[in-house]
């Protein structure tokens, strides 16, 4: 079953609240920081974010949107300072992806994301806070179509992402004797073979070296750096949209699949 529009628009503002508070917290710096001050100014620091987060999770539950935070995003959002997991702070930086989708897909936005651009967080401003039992009407979804369609595509993007991966794993390919007949004797023949076809049909505006093009560049050419941005930000998109395509047991964000 898709959640409904108006699920869509109380998921947009409790990620509002996520991203935001893993942009105010410094969560990288606190190591060194830390390492230069004293006890009592650690503890001042700590305690300062300590009432952030507590501002957060009344403002939420003033509003009505506390119950509507999954288990993982309360967590994070109790966390604070030096005692937010580095990784849950990375990751929820990184759901400003899945603001961008939820936005496209409420006619927030005009037009789908780049895929090579992240999205900027400045887009939240535009992401008014209301009390969900205020609700008479919230932004309508774009056709189901389109939200299928990139769905589809977004999918597409996630396979290329996991065939460099095994590439660069050393996954030993074994093709039988109908794809050596059909001139695959590699993974890589077969990312050209689709990226060739995508192109043909559409699905991919561009292609260079017979390849995804990210970046102005052949996906196989991306550097680490270059790669992790795209893991990134693909990721999350197939993440939002298949949650929006109903793909989530009973809508459970967390439990949000994303298998290609």
């Amino acid at each position: 079953m898709r959640p409904t529009s108006k699920d869509a628009y109380i998921r947009l503002m409790v990620l509002k609240y996520v991203v935001v508070h893993s942009l105010t917290t410094p969560r990288p710096m606190i190591p060194e920081l830390f390492s230069k001050w004293s006890e009592e100014e650690q503890e001042k620091f700590d305690d300062a974010f300590k009432k952030q987060s507590e501002t957060i999770a009344r403002q939420m539950q003033e509003f009505g949107l506390w119950k509507y935070a999954s288990p993982k995003e309360k967590g994070f959002l109790l966390s604070f300072g030096s005692k937010m997991d580095e990784y849950a702070h990375r990751a929820a930086c990184w759901r400003m992806e899945c603001v961008g989708v939820l936005m496209w897909s409420l006619c927030l936005l005009e037009t789908w994301p780049r895929i090579d651009e992240q999205m900027n967080p400045d887009y939240l401003k535009s992401v008014p806070i209301a009390k969900v039992g205020l609700f008479s009407k919230c932004p309508d979804f774009r056709p189901q179509i389109e939200i299928s369609a990139k769905r589809d595509l977004i999918e597409f993007w996630h396979w290329r992402v996991r065939t460099r991966q095994l590439i660069e794993q050393g996954y030993s390919f074994k093709p039988d004797e109908n794809m050596i007949k059909a001139g695959f004797h590699s993974l890589d023949d077969i990312v050209r073979s689709s990226a060739k076809a995508a192109y043909k049909d559409g699905a991919l505006p561009e292609i260079i070296d017979d390849d995804f093009v990210f970046l102005g560049k052949p996906f196989r050419s991306l550097t680490v750096e270059e790669y992790q941005m795209a893991t990134s930000i693909i990721m999350e998109r197939h993440f939002a949209l298949n949650w929006l395509c109903g793909m989530a047991p009973a809508n459970k964000w967390d439990e949000t699949p994303t298998e290609t």
